[in-house]
Parts: structure tokens; sequence; C-alpha cells
């Protein structure tokens, strides 16, 4: 009896419980169908009242009384629709941008007539809601008359999106303080300082908000636009503060032959050139990148001349020839002002304006001089030639050593390499550029020089002269090259003895 009466009792439990659920379920499916069909009427009821219900007495739109008329009727009374299409006529937003003040039409921002909406708000008062709130409206208007202006209507997200398309105009991005380099002038006077601009960003989505706001107040007048800022990594007080001179070199072309007309040409056009070059952070700068080829064609575009340039173990005119003066000037002044040398190359043999061990030779498809600032500041390149004193200077402006030393450069020939054998081209009636040589007569073409190692030594100065600290900075060898002689004559070791060289052709 116990076990038959708890396995009833236990039946019991679970058929309530299945109740239980089923009413639960019920009551939740009664809930979703109740609140969709209150949606499904409310819209119903709306489009019932356009078409059953009229303006109650005493209402007016935009002072036009539509007392009786059906929605259909009042939207189409010529008086209303004339206002709604000026709605928006002399109409002006004003927005402030971080103090700049920009000034749209209603339509460049998405702005409408707000006249369906004033039609739906005036047919819905004294028609809708409970009946104490109808009998209050109606009254109202019966004793006191209730107009609905048509003005302006802002669709919030409408808005916003003409917003976004405007920001290209209106939006400002930061932008570091910069200069501009005057080319007549030296020193740090030659150095104009532009001010650097804040970042503006319009927050698109609040001036939205606002502008709704405003329109729904009436009012109209300048509204300041929600902005983020954004300052500058470098303003002027830091960049003057970073823009000292670091690094200077100058070297002389006062030879007749570095004075050649056609070589000093082609010093000034790549001192122009380099002249103003601004090296940011990290940033690797390639002179012949920033010359470009020297060739017949930009001897006619650019200017280039001919002038001797060391080839093949002599001086040969080249198209651009004399450049490498500029390209070690600014290698010099750039290792004093310690920035980071990517590529460079020493000619084949020293270089007469420059200390041995210390040049950089460059050429259109071969050597470059490559630099990279290693700062977490800009350095400028500052490139003058002062004809008149034979004198090319570079500078290099960036921010002050750290170390606080002078930097200087000792160069010292560490070993000679001597010159092989020369070489002889007997019965040779012209050299290899076509010019004739005289019946037994011998022209040097290449004359012998004995190689030779420099080494450089990187010294670290204080302001009394001493010298803290010192280190092997290159090692940089000079070709040997032997003698080429080219003879109208005889291999003396079948006829008689060599000519001398003469050197009369």
């Amino acid at each position: 009896m116990v076990t038959r009466k708890s396995r009833q009792i236990k039946l019991m439990r679970t058929l309530f419980w299945t109740l239980g659920v089923l009413v639960v379920a019920l009551i939740a499916v009664l809930i979703i169908n109740f609140a969709t069909k209150g949606q499904d009427t409310s819209q119903q009821d709306l489009e019932q009242l356009y078409e059953t219900a009229e303006y109650v007495p005493g209402v007016s739109i935009g002072g036009v009384d539509v007392s009786g008329m059906m929605f259909e009727e009042a939207s189409t009374i010529p008086e209303l629709l004339t206002m709604a299409g000026s709605a928006t006529d002399g109409v002006e937003v004003i927005i402030d941008v971080n103090g700049t003040q920009y000034t749209y039409s209603p339509e460049e921002l998405g702005i409408t007539s707000n006249y369906s909406q004033v039609l739906e708000q005036a047919m819905r008062y004294g028609n809708e809601g409970s009946g104490s709130k109808i009998r209050e409206e109606r009254a109202a208007a019966r004793d006191e008359g209730v107009d609905f202006p048509i003005g302006l209507y802002v669709d919030e997200e409408i808005v916003k999106d003409k917003i976004v398309e405007l920001k290209a105009a209106i939006d400002v991005l930061p932008q570091d303080a910069a200069l501009d380099i005057a080319d007549d002038v030296l020193g740090p006077e030659r150095f104009t300082y532009i001010s650097e601009v804040k970042g503006v960003d319009v927050d698109a989505g609040q001036l939205a908000k606002l502008l709704k706001r405003n329109v729904e107040q009436g009012n109209y007048g300048p509204i300041e636009a929600p902005v983020i800022i954004t300052n500058p990594a470098i303003d002027v007080a830091t960049l003057k503060a970073n823009t000292q001179l670091i690094g200077s070199y100058y070297s002389l072309f006062d030879s007749p032959t570095l004075s050649k007309e056609g070589r000093v040409n082609n010093i000034k056009l790549l001192a122009d050139i380099v002249n103003g070059t601004v090296i940011k952070p990290g940033e690797a700068w390639s002179i012949n990148e920033a010359a470009g080829p020297r060739d017949e064609q930009t001897a006619q575009t650019v200017g280039w001349t001919s002038a001797p340039g060391i080839s093949n173990g002599r001086y040969e005119d080249q198209i651009g020839g004399g450049v490498c003066q500029v390209s070690s000037s600014v290698y010099n002044a750039a290792i004093r002002a310690e920035l980071a040398i990517v590529q460079r190359r020493a000619h084949s043999w020293p270089s007469g304006y420059i200390e041995n061990g210390m040049d950089a030779t460059i050429s259109t498809g071969g050597p470059d001089l490559v630099l990279s600032n290693p700062f977490d500041m800009p350095v400028y390149l500052a490139v003058y030639v002062e004809e008149e004193e034979y004198k090319v200077t570079v500078e290099v402006y960036g921010p002050p050593l750290t170390h606080g030393y002078k930097v200087q450069f000792v160069s010292n020939l560490v070993r000679t390499i001597p010159a092989g054998e020369p070489t002889y081209h007997y019965d040779s009636t012209t050299d290899p550029e076509g010019n004739p040589i005289a019946e037994g007569k011998t022209v040097t073409w290449v004359k012998e020089k004995d190689g030779q190692v420099w080494e450089v030594t990187k010294q670290y100065v204080d302001d009394n002269g001493n010298v803290v600290s010192s280190e092997i900075f290159s090692s940089n060898r000079y070709e040997a090259f032997s003698a080429v002689y080219y003879v109208n004559g005889p291999d003396p070791t079948t006829v008689g003895p060599t000519p001398l060289p003469t050197d009369s052709q």
C-alpha cells in the first residue's frame, strides 16, 4: 500500500508540473501575439485615422485653419504646399569648427521641410489617446486654437550621413611645424619657421544631434561642432630647439682644374638640389635619387654639363663631372653630425679638394651616398656655393648631440701599394680617343700611381680641445694604377731602344 500511494503522489506531481509548463508557454504566446497585434493595430489605426478622421475644430497648420478637413484635403492646400516648398528658403546653417565657420544650405545637410510630420501631428491632436486626453486637447483647440507651424525637419541619420560627406572639407589633419630654407641667406637666419596645425575631427553623430535639437527649438544661429582635437607631434618651439647646427664642412674648388666653368655649373646644380633636404627620423636619403641621372637627356632638361671626372685611372670629361665635390662635402658634414652612413664609396684615387680617406664618389647607375637619420627629430641639409670664394659649404641642422663633444676626424696613411709594370701599345698612330700620334712619339694615357690605404680615426673633443675618446672610423683603399703608353713606333725588343715618353700630343 505504501508503495502504491508513493507512485500516485509522484504521478500527480508530474501532471501538475507538465500543466504548469503548458500554462506558462501559453501565456508567453499570448503576450507575443498581443504585442505584435498592438504594433500592427497602431499602424492600422493611423492609416484609418487618415482615411476617416477630421482635423478637430480650432486646429491650424502654418496659420491656415484645417478644422473639419480630412488628411488628404489638408495635405493638398496650395497655400500650405507653397509654405512647405519655401520652408528652407533663405535659411543658412552656420557650423563653427574650432573657430572656423562654414555656412551650408539646409539641402546640403539633408534638412527638409517638416510638412509631412506637421500634417500627422495635427491629425493626431484631439483624435488619439485616452478619453480625457482627447477631451482636453479638443477643448484647448476650440477655446484657444492650436497651430502647428511649418518649419524644418532633421532626420538625424540622414543629416549624419551628409556631415560625414562634408568632413573631407572641414576636418583638418594635424601638421607638424616645418621649416622654409632660403637659398641666399647663410646661417640660422636662413630658416623661416612655419607654425604647426592642430588636427580637427568633427564628430558627425554628435553634430547631427545638436542640429536636430536646435532646429526643433527654432534656433538657427551658429552651432559649435563637437570636435576631437589632435595636437601635432612637433610645434615651433620644439622644432627650434631641435634645429641646431650639429655638423658642417666646406671644401674649395680654387685650382684651375677644379674651377672650370662646366664643373662649377654642376657643383651649383647639385648644391641647389640638395639644399633644403629634410630627412625624417629613421628615413634613408640617397643623393643619386635626389639628383637623378646625369646623361645626354638631362643635360638638355636639367642643365648638366661635361667636366672632368675620374674614370679608368684618368680624368675624362663626363656629363655631371665635379658633382662628387658636393657629395664628399655632404658626407663630411653628415659624419660630423653623427648621421648614419648607409652607403658610401671612396674614389679610385684621392681627391685634391677633400682630405684623403674622406671622399664620397657618386655616379649615375654606380656608387651612391646614402644617409640615414638616427634621431627622433628631422634633420635638414643646407648647401650653398660661394663662387667668388671657390667654396662649397654644407650644414646639417637637427637635435643637439647628446654627448656634448665636438666630432672631428684624422686621416693617416697606413700602407702604400706599388704600381705594377707599365703597359706599352706599339705601332699606335692614334690614342683611344682617336687623337693622332706623330711618328716616333709616345703618349702617356694613364700616369703611374701607387695605391694607398688611409685609415680615418674619429675623435670626440671637449671644449678645451682635449681628445676624450677616439676610435677607428674607416679604412679606405685607393687603387694602384700602372702607367699606360701609346707609342707610334715599333716594339724596341725587336728593333732597338724604346723612345722615352714625350707627352707632346
